[in-house]
C-alpha cells in the first residue's frame, strides 16, 4: 500500500515547478487520485478490520467434541465435532448448537485455542432452536478465557459483510467470509434464520458468525443447504440472547408445550391463525380460527410459530395474547406448561431396542387414540435387531396389554425378565399399503439388558 500511495503522489500530484499548462493537467489528474487514495485507505481499513474479527474469534471460539453412544430420535451415534464460542467467561459458559452436543445423554469435552480439552456439562439445550450452553467444569481457575461480544439488539441488514469461524472438515480454528444473503422464515418454527453465503461446512455448526463491521457476534452457525451454491443459515442473536439472559438471572428459558396446531402460512401472509387446539384444559383459552397478534409486553407483531416461543421465553405463568377473533381484537389470559427439559429426557432399553416417548404431537388422532412409545433407536446386530424392529415404529401393547408410559413398559418387562420369559411386543409402522397409511406387527422379543437411560428416574 505505501508503495502504491508513493507511486500515485511522485507521478500524479502536480509539482509547484510546473507551468501553468501542465499544472491544470495536474489538477486534472488531481481530481481522480484524490478519490482513488480515498478508495484504496478504504479498502486496507476494512481488510484490517476482516483480520482483527477473526483473530479476536481465534480467542474464544472452542472446539467441541461430543460423543453419543444411544440417540434419541433426531440424534445419530459416534462422536461428532463442532465448534462454540465462550460467552460469559467467569462462569466459563460456551454456546454452541443442540444438534452438536446432542439432545441424548452425551458426553462432551471442549477445547480453546491452546489445545487443552476439559469436561463440559450441558447446562441448557433448547428442544426447540438449535441453541445449547456449555460449562466448562473442570478448567483451572487460573485460565485466562475471553469471551466474544454479541449484538443481542440488531440483525444484520442484508449485504452486511460477515464471517463464520470453526473448524471446517476438522481444519481448526479457520474462518470463511460473505455476506448476509437474507432473513428467512422458511424453517418450520423457526422465527428467523440469518441466510449467508459466508461458506458452513461440518465442523462449523455452533460456532460464531461474525459482524466484519463491528466484530461482534451476530449468529450462531447452524446449517447449510445441501447441493447449494453457499446457502446457509445461522440463529440470530437475538434468540440466542434471550436463552443466555434467563439462565443469568437463574430463570427457566425453556419454551411452552404449545397445546395448539397453527396453519401453514404457505402465500407468506405473515399471520399465525389456529387450526386445531388439543383438549380443553391447557390453560390457555385460544380457540380455532383465532390469530394471534401479539404477546403483551413485548415489542413487535407475532407472525409465525417461531416469534410466538420466542416472546413467550420467561413468561409461561402470565400470559396475555392479543388476538383476533373473528371480527373482534381480544386479550386472552391464561399460562402454559414449558417444555420437557433435554436433560429430563429418559428411554428405555431392552435388547438393543431404545424405546421413549413418541414426539409426534399429532399421533394420538391417527394410533388408537392413545400417546404411544416409540422405538427411537435399534443397536445394529442386537436381538432387536433381528427381529426387525425398527426406528420409529410405535409400541400399541405388551403381552396384549396397553402401554402408554415408559412407568408401565418398564413394569411389563421387568416381570418378564425376572421368570426368564419373551414378551409378545404389538406395534404399528407407517405402512407401504395402498390403502392405509400404517401397518400393524407383532414381534416375541427377549428381554435381556434392561435398563432406564437418560436423567429421569422411572
Amino acid at each position: 500500500m505505501a508503495y502504491i500511495l508513493h507511486w500515485i503522489f511522485s507521478h500524479l500530484v502536480p509539482r509547484r515547478t510546473m507551468q501553468a499548462s501542465h499544472i491544470e493537467q495536474g489538477r486534472s489528474k488531481y481530481r481522480i487520485v484524490v478519490p482513488l487514495v480515498c478508495v484504496l485507505l478504504m479498502t486496507n481499513a476494512y481488510a484490517g478490520q476482516d483480520e482483527r474479527a477473526f483473530e479476536q474469534a481465534r480467542q474464544y471460539t472452542a472446539k467441541v467434541v461430543t460423543r453419543v453412544e444411544l440417540p434419541f430420535y433426531g440424534d445419530r451415534k459416534g462422536t461428532t465435532i463442532g465448534a462454540g464460542f465462550v460467552v460469559d467467561a467467569d462462569r466459563g459458559w460456551i454456546m454452541t448448537n443442540a444438534h452438536v452436543v446432542a439432545r441424548s445423554p452425551s458426553q462432551v469435552k471442549v477445547a480453546l485455542l491452546d489445545g487443552d480439552y476439559y469436561v463440559a456439562r450441558k447446562l441448557y439445550v433448547d428442544p426447540y432452536i438449535d441453541i445449547a450452553i456449555l460449562e466448562m467444569v473442570d478448567r483451572p481457575a487460573k485460565k485466562h478465557i475471553v469471551a466474544a461480544k454479541l449484538d443481542c439488539e440488531e440483525t444484520p441488514a442484508v449485504g452486511h459483510t460477515v464471517g463464520a469461524f470453526g473448524h471446517p472438515w476438522d481444519l481448526s480454528f479457520t474462518g470463511t467470509r460473505g455476506i448476509i444473503s437474507g432473513i428467512t422464515s422458511k424453517f418450520t418454527g423457526m422465527a428467523e434464520m440469518l441466510q449467508t453465503d459466508a461458506p458452513i461446512n461440518p465442523g462449523n455448526s455452533g460456532g460464531p458468525l461474525i459482524s466484519l463491521r463491528t466484530g461482534k457476534v451476530v449468529g450462531v452457525n447452524t446449517a447449510s443447504r445441501r447441493s447449494s451454491q453457499n446457502t446457509n443459515f445461522a440463529v440470530p442473536m437475538g434468540h440466542a440472547c434471550r436463552i443466555l439472559t434467563l439462565l443469568r438471572q437463574g430463570r427457566d428459558p425453556s419454551p411452552p408445550e404449545l397445546p395448539f396446531f397453527f396453519y401453514l402460512d404457505l402465500d407468506e401472509n405473515n399471520e399465525l391463525a389456529v387450526a386445531k387446539v388439543f383438549g380443553k384444559h391447557h390453560g390457555l383459552d385460544l380457540q380455532e380460527g383465532d390469530v394471534v397478534r401479539r404477546v403483551s409486553g413485548t415489542d413487535g407483531e407475532i407472525q409465525n410459530r417461531g416469534q410466538l416461543i420466542h416472546a413467550l421465553r420467561g413468561r409461561l405463568d402470565d400470559i396475555e395474547l392479543e388476538v383476533t377473533r373473528g371480527d373482534e381484537d381480544i386479550v386472552v389470559h391464561g399460562r402454559l406448561a414449558s417444555a420437557t427439559l433435554v436433560a429430563e429426557r429418559t428411554g428405555v432399553l431392552v435388547s438393543g431396542v431404545l424405546f421413549s416417548r413418541n414426539p409426534w404431537r399429532d399421533s394420538r388422532d391417527f394410533v388408537d387414540g392413545r400417546r404411544a412409545l416409540m422405538v427411537h433407536h435399534v443397536e445394529p446386530g442386537s436381538i432387536g435387531d433381528g427381529e426387525k424392529l425398527q426406528a420409529m415404529d410405535l409400541l400399541l401393547a405388551v403381552d396384549n396389554q396397553p402401554v402408554q408410559t415408559l412407568e408401565q413398559l418398564l413394569t411389563y418387562l421387568r416381570t418378564a425378565e425376572s421368570e426368564k420369559n419373551k414378551v409378545i411386543l404389538k406395534m404399528v409402522r407407517v405402512g407401504n399399503l395402498d390403502d392405509s397409511i400404517f401397518a400393524y406387527i407383532e414381534r416375541p422379543l427377549e428381554v435381556t439388558g434392561l435398563r432406564v437411560i437418560g436423567g429421569s428416574a422411572l
